[in-house]
């Protein structure tokens, strides 16, 4: 009897120490969280914005959405301390850059480093001249001063560390390709949190697709990728089976998300159809639309 009795003491002391063992680990887990905010279009418009907060309250926030879509952003900002530790431009076209020329002008709000790759304005004019008024208020603003001296030009494969969050600089600015030539000088970024990499493709296209594969191969797998060009006549097919994401951030809208024309869907000129059947058929197990509202999403 006593021997029986020592063994269920023991069984208890060992089923405690399991749940204190386990309590600590699953706190230790939930503190570690982190949230990527997708922002939502304020306008009828296609926009791209997303911020994350690192476990020390940094912010880093990946290109933004249009000028109107600045007050969400703002507000997210001015609610979390008022200062973005790292801003991202994946590339100037308005429904990228806009709220980031907005908020740059804001005294309150306070920016400390500013990543983008850029070239010369004139190229820029000669190879998209439709894109001129929003391009010269781009470099208007990034050639002020104060902005200026914040610009950080990465390079290929470079790594910024951001308290617990990694930043892999994965593709640069395009020169040489002058098809779709902004879209296809997207900066590509990876970013890594607590073992997951988040691929950031901005408006990448077919041709710098083609030397992302080129160059990168594997290392653009991925566990969650924004898709490119808002959805539709972006990345490839082989790229986005190299990435073989799990989860998938939509910076649409909802005309753009059912390629509406006429209020029929799949009736308009869009690709967007073509993009989800990939997702589909790579078995994606979760979608966030940005047309659906602001989302958090958990990274753990």
């Amino acid at each position: 009897m006593k021997k029986k009795n020592k063994i269920v003491k023991i069984i208890a002391i060992l089923v405690l120490i399991i749940l204190v063992i386990g309590t600590g680990l699953y706190i230790k887990r939930r503190n570690n969280y982190i949230y990527i905010t997708q922002f939502s279009p304020t306008t009828s418009r296609q926009m791209m914005g997303y911020a994350i907060k690192t476990l020390n309250g940094k912010i880093v926030v990946i290109d933004g959405g249009l000028q109107e879509d600045a007050q969400q952003l703002e507000k997210y900002i001015t609610d979390n301390g008022g200062e973005v530790d790292t801003w991202f431009i994946t590339h100037p076209h308005i429904d990228h850059a806009g709220a980031f020329e907005i908020i740059s002008q804001n005294t309150s709000i306070k920016i400390n480093k500013i990543y983008m790759s850029i070239e010369d304005k004139d190229w820029y004019l000669t190879n998209e001249p439709s894109r001129t008024i929003d391009i010269e208020e781009f470099f208007k603003v990034i050639n002020q001063e104060k902005i200026a001296e914040k610009i950080i030009e990465p390079q290929v494969n470079d790594i910024i560390k951001i308290d617990n969050i990694t930043a892999k600089i994965l593709g640069t600015k395009n020169p040489e390709i002058t098809t779709n030539a902004i879209n296809n000088s997207s900066m590509v970024i990876q970013i890594q949190v607590n073992q997951k990499k988040i691929l950031f493709l901005g408006d990448t296209g077919t041709e710098s697709s083609e030397k992302l594969i080129k160059n990168q191969g594997k290392n653009l797998k991925s566990d969650i990728v924004q898709v490119a060009h808002h959805g539709q006549a972006g990345a490839t097919e082989e790229l986005y089976k190299i990435v073989n994401p799990k989860i998938c951030l939509w910076p649409t809208i909802d005309w753009l998300w059912d390629n509406i024309a006429d209020g029929k869907k799949n009736a308009g000129p869009f690709k967007t159809m073509e993009t989800r059947q990939w997702m589909e058929n790579l078995k994606v197990k979760q979608n966030y639309l940005a047309q659906d509202g602001i989302k958090l999403i958990k990274i753990f």
